[in-house]
Order: C-alpha cells, then sequence, then structure tokens
C-alpha cells in the first residue's frame, strides 16, 4: 500500500474486492484472516459499510453480502466500456481462448492502472498481479498503447513529470525512445514489451475506441516470453479483432 493512501479507504476497497473475488457472503473473521486486519476492525469496518448500505449483514449465517447499491455505483462506468466494446466478460473470454493473463488498464496521472485482471488457471508459471496495480505509462506495452492516441505535447508532459517524480533514483526517461514504442504502436495497431519488471515476460496490448468523453482503456494479453514471442501474431490478431475499432486501427501520433 503507498504510504499516501489512507489506510481506511485502503481496507474498504480490500474488502469490496476480496468480496467480488469470492463472489459470495464473507464474515467478519474471514475478512480478519485474509486481510490481515485485527478483528475488531474489521468487525467496525464491515458494519460502517453495511450502514452506509453498500452491504448487508444476514444475521442467521452472521456473514455480510453486497447490495444492489453496490452494483449500481459504478453503472455510469460500464456503461462507457460498453461504448468502447471492452468489460470484464470480454477479458475472460480472451483468457479461455488464449490461456494466458489478460489485464484491462487505463491511464491515471503519469501511470496505467490495472482496472481489472484475469488469470487462466492457478499454475505458478501464470502471471500474477493485483487489479490497482501500477505501472509508468511511458515504461509499459499498455501505457505505449494509450498514449498512441494522444498528442506529442501530452507525450512530451507525461516523459518531463515521469522524470521529475523519478528525480534521484538513478531512472530517467527519454522521450525519444518513448515516441519510438508510440510510433511503433500507432503503426502496428499494438505495443509489444518484454522484460520490464520481469526478464522472463512480455506483454501485447490494444487500445479501445473512444468514449463521448474521450476516455480510452488499454488491453493487454501477457505470459511467458516465449509463448508471447511464438504465438505473437494470434495475439495480435485475436485483441484486434476484439477490441479494436476498425476506424481506429493505423491512426498515430497527433500533433
Amino acid at each position: 500500500m503507498s504510504d499516501s493512501v489512507i489506510k481506511t479507504a485502503a481496507r474498504v476497497f480490500e474488502v469490496l474486492e476480496y468480496m467480488r473475488s469470492m463472489r459470495r457472503s464473507t464474515t467478519v473473521r474471514e475478512i480478519s484472516e485474509e486481510l490481515g486486519y485485527p478483528l475488531s476492525s474489521a468487525q467496525m469496518l464491515l458494519k460502517s459499510i453495511a450502514q452506509l448500505g453498500y452491504l448487508r449483514y444476514d444475521a442467521r449465517r452472521r456473514a455480510y453480502l453486497a447490495t444492489p447499491r453496490l452494483a449500481l455505483l459504478g453503472d455510469w462506468v460500464l456503461e462507457g466500456m460498453a461504448m468502447m466494446g471492452v468489460n470484464s466478460q470480454t477479458l475472460e473470454e480472451i483468457v479461455k481462448e488464449t490461456g494466458l493473463t489478460a489485464i484491462l488498464g487505463v491511464e491515471n496521472d503519469i501511470y496505467v492502472q490495472y482496472t481489472h485482471v484475469a488469470i487462466a488457471g492457478r499454475g505458478p508459471a501464470q502471471y500474477r498481479v493485483q487489479p490497482g496495480t501500477r505501472r509508468l505509462l511511458c515504461m509499459s506495452s499498455l501505457g505505449w498503447a494509450l498514449l498512441s492516441k494522444e498528442s506529442r505535447d501530452h507525450v512530451s508532459r507525461i516523459v518531463s513529470r515521469t522524470n521529475s517524480r523519478l528525480s534521484g533514483t538513478g531512472q530517467d526517461v527519454s522521450l525519444l525512445e518513448v515516441e519510438t514504442h508510440i510510433h511503433q504502436a500507432a503503426t502496428h495497431g499494438y505495443a509489444y514489451s518484454q522484460g520490464v519488471t520481469n526478464p522472463d515476460r512480455a506483454m501485447i496490448s490494444v487500445v479501445t475506441k473512444a468514449d463521448e468523453a474521450g476516455m480510452r482503456y488499454a488491453v493487454g494479453i501477457s505470459g511467458a516470453l516465449e509463448e508471447i514471442s511464438s504465438r505473437q501474431d494470434e495475439i495480435v490478431s485475436l485483441l484486434k479483432a476484439r477490441i479494436v475499432a476498425p476506424e481506429d486501427e493505423g491512426r498515430g501520433l497527433k500533433a
């Protein structure tokens, strides 16, 4: 957890994300044990969320369940995603077809943030990453895909702000290198990265069409470097067929 995130706020979303992953009711003790909260803290947290109407308490089972109010909280976001032709079901279908990890990401400040992660199976070879994970836009396949639809000025500002944040870490981002990756993504219709966080991993990403507000998501397929490389044409064809709007193909970096 980032030091800048308020602990109570983080715990609320950790609980809700845990319940989503389990897709069933949960008890105070389970939340305490699985998420590592003191029992009293877990009890007060669940009770507070229930009082706000996002959970309900079943006294017979001594368990908490999600309410429709929770589902409706993001209905307007789902409507926008539907316009883009992508949702969690789309990712699950991609996973079933490829046997690889599928990730949905969105631009958030200088980062691409994972909003949904779908993993095939539970074997040790699977790429494991949590929703909410952030990667630098300038240094990731999903980021390059998203930036391929942005203006040069926007990209330049992102690189400048990234280098400002990285000041003192010994890391530096080259604008020319970023623009090269973005140009390749725009030209070929997808972005490719390998060895960004793990030398044995690679990812192929494409960007969705924009919604009415101009917002886009990126969808990436990740797995072992050798498998992604050998199946690159297959993966690219699948992502373009499922995600990319025909009118968006071939559109490059805007002036």
